[in-house]
């Protein structure tokens, strides 16, 4: 007897707009014939020894461990000190799991070059009391659950602060010394992030399954804090999932430097009371960073990034870039009015336009063109676009706020909603322009990285059940790419 069937589900069907939108002006966020700036070089392939190399020659790694729990009071003397499993959870991302690992480490081809690092930053005592080959999986194992998961926080907040120390010294989010527009900032002054949904070991959903003609009863390992979610496109994806951050500079390969990592778990509220929203565990984090590296100017995200989230980073100073959100239609913003004048101002596709309707009764929207996004620091920033409005009597200038204003706040008591979500409708730097598209192309430097992660492990399936280890693999792949970007920049400035 076969199975019946999954019905195929439809995709949602685009509703046209019921209006017209006039041609893109030529303004301060570039033409539509700029060329887009040229590709970065291609990065060169690295050898799995090398990239080994480049994670023990890395000093933080060995600051990180130093905070790393120690051995308790009671119970055996610990086989290895928290250093070791440390390099062992990067080494994961390397090798593709903890059993391969533990294999590779056994040899001394490689466990001699973990006992070179830990003698050349931890001194000769240490790596004289090392045991002649690594950590078998069972001493990784019980490291891991009865150490590191438990003080997955510790491990998080650490390595977040020494990685933002790296970017720094690496020149990212730093003044430049030429003037740039807010809308079109340096590479090295860019943050780009996403959230990834990270497959488990095992996709299955039941802890115990029957099967229906023999009767055979089996049981299965779930990963409890996985669950579904839908990616971009619409697939269903089942897993957990993580945010990421990253920065890097224009035009040198392997520089990305992850500045931070944080877990979102989005089943239900009923399911996991510790559940978090994507675009609120963003805000925290890049309301971190911020406070760390005065020089970062722009953030450039996908759609999961809503007004509600855009407002407080850009109360901060930021340029907060994302794609607009399908579905929205214009806003009245204002009647412009000066001496016989009259213009109807909306929002329409992310920017300032003004409203004309022709005789047959079609609504047509004209972009208004931008002469600068202008910035106003203050208790809190300000950003405005200053707008020409063309005229037949005279052309006009305008400024309009694209930031959140304490009017846009109140509550409407007829609607009971907020009276202008401006956030969410009109853009520091809207989509369909060159300085847009520009942003935009950024962002798919985490498509990358996520890509990289899925790939380093078999089948796509990161090893480790649960939110929190999870994270803490993805904390150890990020400390192997930080460490090939440090290794590699620092060569580069050396040459």
């Amino acid at each position: 007897m076969t199975a019946p069937k999954k019905r195929a589900r439809r995709k949602p069907v685009k509703k046209k707009p019921d209006y017209v939108l006039a041609t893109i002006p030529d303004d301060t966020f570039g033409a539509a014939t700029d060329p887009l700036p040229a590709k970065s070089p291609e990065a060169p392939p690295l050898t799995a020894d090398e990239r080994f190399e480049y994670l023990l020659d890395n000093p933080d790694l060995y600051a990180a461990a130093r905070a790393l729990p120690g051995p308790g009071r009671v119970g055996r003397p610990a086989h290895h000190p928290p250093v070791v499993y440390l390099v062992f959870l990067c080494a994961i991302s390397l090798f593709g799991s903890a059993r391969a690992t533990s294999c590779h480490l056994q040899r001394p081809i490689w466990w001699d070059l973990v006992r070179a690092g830990i003698r050349t930053h931890m001194g000769d005592e240490l790596a004289d009391s090392l045991q002649p080959v690594g950590p078998s999986r069972g001493q990784w194992n019980y490291f891991f659950h009865t150490k590191l998961k438990p003080a997955f926080a510790d491990v998080r907040d650490i390595s977040r602060d020494l990685w933002i120390q790296q970017a720094l010294d690496h020149g990212m989010m730093s003044e430049t010394s030429t003037r740039v527009s807010r809308s079109c900032p340096e590479r090295h002054q860019v943050i780009h992030a996403d959230a990834t949904v990270a497959c488990p070991p095992s996709s299955q959903r039941h802890r115990t399954t029957v099967n229906k003609v023999t009767g055979e009863i089996r049981h299965h390992r779930v990963d409890p804090d996985a669950g579904n979610t839908v990616e971009g496109g619409g697939a269903r994806v089942y897993g957990n999932k993580f945010l990421s951050a990253a920065i890097r500079l224009a035009n040198t390969p392997h520089s990305r430097v992850i500045l931070g990592i944080e877990s979102i778990r989005h089943k239900s509220a009923k399911h996991d009371p510790q559940r978090g929203d994507e675009g609120t565990a963003f805000v925290k984090l890049a309301q971190y960073i911020l406070s760390r590296a005065g020089g970062l100017r722009a953030i450039t995200y996908d759609n999961a990034l809503r007004g509600v989230h855009r407002a407080p980073l850009i109360a901060d100073g930021l340029v907060v870039f994302t794609t607009q959100h399908g579905g929205l239609t214009p806003e009245s913003l204002h009647r412009y009015e000066d001496g016989p004048c009259r213009h109807d101002l909306y929002v329409a596709e992310g920017r300032v336009c003004e409203r004309h309707i022709t005789v047959d009764g079609t609504t047509h929207y004209t972009p208004l063109p931008v002469e600068e996004l202008e910035y106003r620091q203050g208790t809190r920033t300000r950003f405005y676009h200053r707008l020409t409005i063309p005229c037949r009597v005279t052309n006009h200038t305008t400024r309009v706020r694209v930031d959140e204003t304490p009017e846009d706040r109140q509550i409407d008591p007829s609607t009971k909603r907020q009276r202008f979500n401006r956030t969410e409708h009109l853009r520091q730097v809207p989509p369909d322009t060159h300085a847009g598209r520009r942003l935009k192309g950024f962002r798919q430097d985490s498509e990358s990285q996520h890509s990289r992660f899925d790939q380093s492990y078999p089948h796509k399936r990161v090893p480790a059940y649960g939110a929190n280890a999870g994270m803490l693999i993805y904390i150890g792949y990020a400390w192997l790419s930080n460490s090939v970007a440090r290794a590699k920049i620092n060569s580069t400035v050396a040459a």
